[in-house]
């Protein structure tokens, strides 16, 4: 049976579209577009990992030095752009390792003893996702063991608002119960072979919509 490794895009690939998913991350007959809003937040992210790392602030994020202060003032070490694997035992292991389960890059991790605080740079529409939240909170229970509690805020940096939830390591069994229902819709679907379309507004910028009869083009 294929080999299934996971992460939240992944996660939502399969809830946006099961067809898509398979195409893109089981076949692989269909290679993952990137549109010009794609590569500009790719931009924005590099520009602001340099400047959280103190290798200068470009033009293009010069505007967010407030919002840049604002986490390297908190208490605790700031590490930019963090690489977090578990394997399907639920133990820390290397993004390139034969055992990577699920992947999570998180922006900005901040660890201050029992307290960290997460951030995930947004450059598009406002659209609030607490699961992507929560997976970041239980990869850090996981990878940081002393930690008790995570703040984890989606930082939408058009509109320059946050979405912000705190969660507990007594709230991690719960959790991850909430992530493996999803693992399950997908190992399922890979039991029987069957991944259903899924029509929406997303389909004129799929990928795979050349390969589909539902898609809007």
């Amino acid at each position: 049976m294929t080999k299934l490794s996971h992460s939240y895009s992944a996660l939502k690939q399969f809830d946006n579209c099961p067809k898509q998913y398979h195409m893109q991350r089981i076949t692989k007959e269909v290679k993952p577009s990137f549109g010009e809003a794609a590569l500009h937040g790719q931009r924005v992210h590099e520009e602001l990992e340099a400047a959280l790392k103190g290798e200068g602030v470009s033009k293009q994020v010069v505007k967010y030095q407030p919002l840049l202060d604002a986490f390297t003032s908190l208490p605790g070490e700031v590490f930019p752009e963090q690489e977090m694997t578990l394997n399907d035992k639920l133990e820390p292991t290397g993004w390139w390792d034969k055992d990577a389960w699920l992947r999570s890059k998180i922006d900005v991790l901040v660890l201050n003893g029992p307290d960290a605080v997460v951030a995930d740079w947004k450059t598009g529409k406002h659209r609030p996702d607490f699961f992507q939240m929560e997976l970041f909170a239980i990869q850090v229970f996981k990878h940081h063991p002393k930690v008790q509690r995570v703040k984890t805020s989606l930082v939408w940096l058009k509109d320059m608002i946050m979405d912000t939830e705190v969660y507990t390591i007594e709230e991690a069994p719960a959790l991850w119960n909430k992530f493996y229902t999803k693992i399950h819709r997908i190992e399922a679907a890979l039991e029987v072979n069957t991944w259903p379309a899924k029509p929406s507004g997303l389909c004129p910028w799929c990928p795979a919509k050349h390969l589909c009869e539902f898609a809007r083009i």
